[in-house]
C-alpha cells in the first residue's frame, strides 16, 4: 500500500467492499465511487432498515462479502434496545468474521449522538482489531451543518464528508 500525504494507508489497486446498511448509507453511495477509485462496492442498503434486518442481510450474503464491509446501522433501533443492539453487533462480526474488515459508522439521532449505542461500537473497535469506526457522530457534533432538516440524515456536502470518512476507514483497513 502507498501512503498519502498525512500518512494515511491508500490503496493503489482498488479493493472490494459490501454496503449493508438503512438510508445513511444510501446517502453516501452516489460518493463512495470518487473517494474510492478503482474499488468495487456492492451495495445492499435499504431505508428505514434495523439493526436485526441488516444483520439478517449480512447472513445472507455470508459466503459473497467482501474483504471490507460497511455497515450503517443503529440508528433506526428503538432507545433503550443497547443491550439487544450489543448483541446484533457481536453476531455481526462473528458473520463478517476475523479475516474481513469491518467498518461501522458512529450513529447520530435528532443531531445528537446515540451514546449508549456508540459505546457498543467503541468497545467492538476496542476488543477487535478488524473493526474500524467512521466518527460521523464526532463529525456532526463540530459540524450541524452536515446535517439535513430532520436532524438525521446528511445534507450533499454531509454525505460526502461521510463517504469520504468511510473511504478513511476503508483504507485503513489490511
Amino acid at each position: 500500500m502507498a501512503r498519502d500525504d498525512d500518512g494515511a494507508s491508500k490503496a493503489t489497486t482498488g479493493g472490494a467492499a459490501t454496503l449493508v446498511g438503512d438510508s445513511l448509507n444510501v446517502g453516501v453511495e452516489p460518493y463512495l465511487a470518487e473517494a474510492l477509485p478503482g474499488w468495487r462496492i456492492d451495495t445492499h442498503d435499504l431505508v428505514g432498515r434495523p439493526t436485526s434486518d441488516g444483520v439478517d442481510q449480512l447472513r445472507t450474503l455470508r459466503r459473497s462479502l467482501a474483504p471490507v464491509v460497511v455497515v450503517s446501522l443503529g440508528t433506526n433501533d428503538a432507545d433503550g434496545s443497547e443491550q439487544e443492539f450489543r448483541a446484533l453487533v457481536e453476531s455481526a462480526m462473528g458473520i463478517v468474521g476475523p479475516d474481513r474488515c469491518l467498518v461501522w459508522a458512529t450513529i447520530v439521532r435528532d443531531g445528537v449522538e446515540r451514546t449508549g449505542f456508540d459505546r457498543v461500537l467503541r468497545d467492538a473497535a476496542e476488543a477487535h482489531p478488524n473493526v474500524h469506526l467512521v466518527e460521523w457522530a464526532s463529525l456532526v457534533e463540530h459540524d450541524q451543518a452536515l446535517l439535513a432538516g430532520d436532524r438525521v440524515h446528511g445534507t450533499p456536502e454531509g454525505y460526502r464528508r461521510r463517504a469520504e470518512e468511510v473511504a478513511r476507514a476503508v483504507r485503513a483497513c489490511d
